[in-house]
């Protein structure tokens, strides 16, 4: 498998994941409304300090999606998705070591974080079995969210063991 930056197609090619406002805002914030239109989906995927990568597999198909930010002074994850058809095979742990290793390469001193929502119990205990853990919100509190983050040093255990494993599955 192999992480590379997305193109706007494989962006747009997200849209269609989603059939309801509710889920498209879940996952990607405020700012999207339906129905979705191309340029306006695509401009609020791209924010200010922010990358948008997919993970494929060996003939290119793209499996999942993730946005590595520059935020709260850490390589901070965002809009984290792997597409229906490959959910239930722990891709999410490779696309996260994908994207600590690509966010150390960058910002070798920093720590990782990420949102979930705290209904999102599947996502959730992904996290933490990588060893995200819960820590105070850095800006304002939000009851439905929590803020996750994993040490430096954690991170770069992340990137090297999960994403050298990677390289065998296809």
């Amino acid at each position: 498998m192999q992480l590379s930056p997305a193109t706007d197609s494989q962006q747009w090619t997200l849209a269609s994941v989603f059939d309801s406002f509710a889920a498209l805002t879940q996952w990607g914030g405020e700012g999207f409304s339906m129905p979705l239109k191309r340029q306006s989906f695509l401009q609020q995927l791209q924010l200010p300090d922010t990358q948008s990568f997919v993970l494929q597999d060996a003939r290119q198909q793209m499996l999942a999606f993730g946005q590595l930010c520059d935020r709260f002074e850490r390589m901070h994850l965002a809009r984290l998705l792997v597409l229906p058809p490959y959910r239930g095979q722990r891709l999410s742990s490779v696309l996260i070591s994908e994207l600590l290793a690509e966010g150390l390469r960058q910002w070798p001193q920093r720590a990782a974080s990420l949102y979930v929502f705290r209904h999102n119990q599947a996502a959730l205990r992904s996290y933490q079995r990588l060893g995200f853990t819960q820590a105070p919100h850095p800006g304002p509190h939000r009851t439905d969210l929590y803020f996750m983050t994993l040490n430096n040093q954690a991170s770069h255990a992340l990137a090297a063991t999960v994403a050298t494993a990677s390289q065998g599955i296809n």
